[in-house]
C-alpha cells in the first residue's frame, strides 16, 4: 500500500547521473523520460497549480468583480460549486495518468526504490545514491536541523517601530496587499507561476554545478520549519580554498543561476540557498522568515561543513543585501561583507514603483511587514565590508540610471556616519554626497588623505578603526579621510544590475590599515 502511494504522490523526476565519476570527468546527465500517460498527468496537474496560483496572486481584483456580478450569490454558490467539482475530477483523473504511467516506467521505479531507501535510513550512503537524482526537492530528507545545535545563537534584530496603530483601514490594506501580489512585486522569486516558468533553467542550472563543479545539495530545516534548499560546491585548488562564500540572491534570483558563478571562477569553495518560497525552497520571504533562513545557511556552514565563522565571506546581491547584512550582524567575526548592488532601505524604491494615490498604504505595509533595513544591519556590523555600486543600475536608483539617486551611495553614507562620526558634519556630508553622484575613480583622491587616516589612528588608537577617527582635525582634512575611506569601502563596476559580477572585482573585503 505504501509503495503504490508513492508512485500516487511520489515527486516528480528530472534527471539521474551515470558513469564513473572522479576527476576524468565521466559523469554525464540522463534526463528522465516520461511516457505519454505520465506526461498527460504532469501537465494537466501543472496547469490546474499555475491556474491556482494565478486566481491566489489576483485575488483582490478578482473578488470585487465576483461581488458585483453575483457570483456569491446562492445561484453563484452552485456555479461554483460545480466549477470545483469538475477541477476534482481532472485532478482525479490526471494523477490516475500519472500513476499509470509511473507504473510501468523501470526508470521511475528504480529512482523510487532508493527514494524509499533513503527516507527510511538517511545516511552516507543512501544520500550518494540520491544525489544522482534530481528531482522534486519537497521529498528530499533533511540533510540539516538548526533546533539540533546545541546552542543556538541569539538572533540581533534591527526591527523598528511600527508607524501607526495596527488595525486601522490603512492597515487592512496593507495587510491585504502584502499577504496577496505585494511579496510578489518585492519577492518576484516567490511567485510560484514564476517558479513553474524556470523550471527547465533551474534543472541546467543545477546540472551544470553538479557535473563541473562536483556540487552537493542539502536541505536544511530553520527554526520556523521552513526547509530551505541549498548547494555547496568545494574548491580544492588555489589560495583561497579554506575560505567559503555564502551567497545571496535577489529578488529574482536562485542558485541555480545567480551570483555562485563569480566566487566559483575566482577559485573559492561557495554555498548557495534559496530564498524561502523560492524554487524548492518552502515559505515565503518575510522578513522573519529571511532571517531565520539566512541564520540556518550559516549554522550549516559553520556546524555541518565545518568552516570557522572568521574563514567565511559573506555576499548580497541586491536584495540579497538585507539577508547578507543580517548574518553580518549576527556573526561580526566574519571574514567579511560583499554588497553588490544593494540598498539602504527598501521604502524609497517602493514608494516611486506604485501609483501615487496608494503611497500611503505602501509606506504602511513596507515599514510594518516589509522593512528590509540594510542600512540598519551594518550600522552594527563593524568588519570588513566592500559595496559595489553599479555605474548604470537602473534597479536601485530613484531617478533612472542618474547616479547621484544610486541607494547605494546612501547605504555608504550611512555606513561612514556610523564608523566615523567625528567625520561627519554638514559640510563633509554634502561634499561626499556631491562626489558620489560621478564615478568614484574620476574623483582626484590625494594621497594625503590615506596618510591623514593612517597618521591620525596610528598615533592616538589601538588595533582597529576607532569612532574618535578624525578628532580635532579640520573640515578640509575631514573631507581627504573621508574621500580616502569612501574609494575602499565602495568600488565602482561599469555595468547594469543584472550583469553578473566581473571575477577580477571579487576578493576579500578591504581591512583598514592596521588590521592588514
Amino acid at each position: 500500500m505504501n509503495k503504490m502511494l508513492q508512485y500516487i504522490f511520489g515527486p516528480k523526476l528530472f534527471r539521474r547521473l551515470a558513469g564513473s565519476g572522479g576527476p576524468d570527468g565521466h559523469v554525464k546527465a540522463i534526463f528522465y523520460s516520461a511516457n505519454r500517460f505520465e506526461k498527460y498527468g504532469d501537465t494537466a496537474i501543472s496547469s490546474l497549480q499555475m491556474a491556482s496560483s494565478l486566481i491566489f496572486y489576483t485575488s483582490p481584483l478578482v473578488l470585487p468583480f465576483a461581488l458585483r456580478r453575483g457570483w456569491l450569490s446562492p445561484e453563484g454558490g452552485l456555479i461554483f460549486a460545480k466549477f470545483v467539482a469538475g477541477v476534482c475530477m481532472v485532478v482525479c483523473m490526471s494523477m490516475f495518468s500519472r500513476t499509470i504511467g509511473r507504473f510501468n516506467n523501470s526508470s521511475y521505479s528504480a529512482f523510487l526504490e532508493i527514494l524509499t531507501e533513503a527516507q527510511n535510513n538517511y545516511n552516507s550512503r543512501t544520500k550518494e545514491l540520491l544525489e544522482k537524482y534530481d528531482f522534486q526537492f519537497k521529498s528530499w530528507p533533511v540533510d540539516f536541523d538548526v533546533k539540533e545545535v546545541e546552542t543556538i545563537r541569539e538572533m540581533v534584530c534591527t526591527d523598528r517601530a511600527r508607524t501607526s496603530s495596527l488595525l486601522s483601514p490603512t492597515d487592512l490594506v496593507a495587510r491585504i496587499f502584502t499577504n496577496t501580489f505585494g511579496m510578489s512585486l518585492v519577492y518576484p522569486g516567490s511567485n510560484g507561476l514564476l517558479g513553474l516558468l524556470l523550471e527547465g533553467p533551474l534543472l541546467e542550472g543545477r546540472t551544470k554545478l553538479v557535473l563541473e563543479y562536483g556540487a552537493t545539495r542539502n536541505k536544511i530545516r530553520t527554526r520556523d520549519n521552513n526547509f530551505i534548499d541549498t548547494m555547496f560546491v568545494k574548491q580544492a585548488k588555489g589560495e583561497t580554498n579554506d575560505t567559503l562564500v555564502v551567497c545571496c540572491e535577489g529578488n529574482a534570483g536562485f542558485y541555480e543561476m545567480g551570483i555562485m558563478s563569480t566566487p566559483l571562477a575566482a577559485g573559492y569553495s561557495t554555498l548557495g540557498w534559496n530564498h524561502p518560497g523560492f524554487a524548492s525552497s518552502t515559505g515565503c520571504p518575510y522578513p522573519d522568515q529571511e532571517r531565520n533562513a539566512a541564520d540556518a545557511v550559516m549554522q550549516f556552514a559553520i556546524h555541518r561543513l565545518g568552516y570557522k565563522p572568521e574563514n567565511i565571506i559573506v555576499m548580497g546581491w541586491s536584495i540579497g543585501g538585507y539577508s547578507s547584512s543580517f548574518i553580518a550582524m549576527n556573526y561580526p567575526e566574519i571574514k567579511g561583507l560583499i554588497l553588490d548592488a544593494t540598498f539602504d532601505s527598501l521604502e524609497p524604491l517602493a514608494i516611486p514603483r506604485m501609483p501615487a494615490f496608494l503611497s500611503g498604504v505602501v509606506k504602511h505595509a513596507v515599514n510594518n511587514y516589509i522593512d528590509l533595513d540594510v542600512a540598519g544591519n551594518l550600522a552594527k556590523y563593524h568588519g570588513p565590508v566592500t559595496i559595489f555600486r553599479r555605474l548604470r543600475d537602473e534597479m536601485i536608483t530613484t531617478s533612472q540610471l542618474e547616479l547621484d539617486t544610486n541607494r547605494g551611495n546612501h547605504l555608504l553614507v550611512n555606513l561612514l556616519e556610523t564608523r566615523y562620526p567625528r567625520l561627519s558634519t554638514l559640510q563633509t556630508t554634502a561634499t561626499l554626497s556631491s562626489v558620489l553622484s560621478q564615478p568614484l575613480m574620476s574623483v582626484d583622491v590625494d594621497v594625503s588623505g590615506q596618510q591623514l587616516v593612517h597618521d591620525d589612528h596610528v598615533k592616538q588608537h589601538g588595533p582597529s578603526f576607532p569612532s574618535t577617527l578624525g578628532h580635532q582635525l579640520e573640515d578640509e582634512e575631514k573631507i581627504l579621510m573621508l574621500l580616502y575611506l569612501a574609494r575602499e569601502y565602495m568600488k565602482d563596476v561599469d555595468a547594469s544590475h543584472c550583469t553578473p559580477l566581473p571575477t577580477s572585482s571579487f576578493g576579500a573585503p578591504w581591512r583598514p590599515i592596521s588590521q592588514n
